[in-house]
């Protein structure tokens, strides 16, 4: 599989990462499966891995650690976490792993690095490979955003310094605020969920020319929309049940989604495939963490993946639908895709 470097970080990736959330307990995923989720993914080729402190509250952590352990040889591997979601009910199944504290830690260096220990041990390692800054839009942070500083950022340029992590990074939603932070030439990495897709890429507005413009590794979350099932699956009665919407910008998208129907068709390659393969034309794009529940989802990912890059008419078909109009944020759109399930749903007497 092609790989590139992620940036300030020197690390080489694979063009398609594993994103490690959806196969825990939180998505009804057995450990089974996920073990061999990530087992088929590191030996054929997927050599980056992202998880975060509250996926599945330790248990993805957890797994990835021992899957990591279970593949030591391959010295190609490489990982990110996150540290946040301090506070909130831990679910009592969690209650023996998952940390439990609360807002203070937030601004509090000792909780931090309780945290940051506790993926250690979760992860089986010493030393972090790429630790981050979950969600830093987030108030509790306290973190001003003008002169990239806080309790926070001070913590992860500490222990870079210490040595416990090799790069410090940013997880989130909001573009701008990573924009901002990603500025200040102190982070190394950046992981924007949801700034992509065959409808949109609202990161390239600004955070993708701030990367380039200091080095910063770019790894891409939800490039299916968050699992925005139109642009998983293409099945025109989405179209039939998003036209009776007013919302222009609901309409963009039908027209949009029109255009990329068509495309599958005619060249036959699947929604998940021109996902991944569109993706891996933008250069800027080190890797893609696509989430995977079961295997033949990461058999088929790494199989489209391989493939590489989309043939130039086909990439720039993607970029003229891009341009068609403005599209609800990717997040009302998967809350819509919910509705429009329980519809579909309905109107099939359960199946869709």
């Amino acid at each position: 599989m092609l790989e590139r470097r992620l940036g300030k970080t020197g690390l080489d990736v694979s063009v398609l990462g594993l994103g490690c959330y959806q196969f825990t307990e939180e998505f009804h995923v057995m450990q089974d499966t996920a073990d061999a989720i990530l087992d088929y993914a590191m030996d054929h080729g997927i050599t980056y891995y992202d998880t975060a402190q509250m996926y599945g509250w330790g248990e993805s952590e957890e797994l990835l650690g021992r899957a990591l352990a279970r593949h030591r040889d391959n010295r190609r591997l490489r990982f990110s976490t996150k540290m946040g979601y301090f506070e909130g009910t831990v679910r009592e199944e969690y209650a023996n792993t998952v940390r439990q504290t609360d807002a203070k830690a937030f601004v509090d260096p000792v909780k931090m690095m309780r945290a940051l220990k506790h993926s250690m041990w979760l992860l089986q390692k010493d030393v972090i490979d790429i630790f981050s800054i979950h969600e830093p839009d987030w108030p509790q942070w306290q973190i001003d955003y003008e002169h990239a500083r806080g309790a926070a950022i001070d913590f992860l340029l500490e222990a870079k310094r210490e040595g416990l992590v090799r790069s410090i990074g940013l997880g989130g939603w909001d573009y701008h605020v990573l924009s901002q932070l990603v500025k200040s030439g102190k982070f190394d990495f950046v992981l924007p969920a949801g700034g992509m897709s065959l409808l949109s890429k609202p990161i390239y507005d600004e955070l993708i020319p701030a990367c380039v413009q200091h080095g910063v590794g770019v790894a891409l979350g939800g490039g299916f929309g968050q699992n925005t099932p139109f642009l998983i699956t293409k099945d025109r009665r989405w179209l039939e049940l998003l036209r009776p919407l007013e919302d222009e910008r609901v309409q963009n998208v039908v027209r949009k989604l029109e255009r990329i129907y068509r495309l599958s068709d005619e060249t036959g390659l699947s929604l998940p495939e021109l996902t991944i393969r569109y993706i891996i034309n933008h250069e800027e794009i080190a890797t893609h963490v696509a989430g995977a529940r079961e295997i033949a989802h990461i058999r088929q990912n790494i199989e489209s993946a391989g493939r590489g890059p989309l043939a130039p008419d086909v990439f720039r078909e993607l970029e003229e639908i891009q341009k068609i109009g403005e599209c609800l944020p990717i997040w009302d759109l998967r809350d819509l895709s919910r509705e429009l399930v329980k519809k579909l749903a309905h109107y099939t007497g359960g199946k869709i």
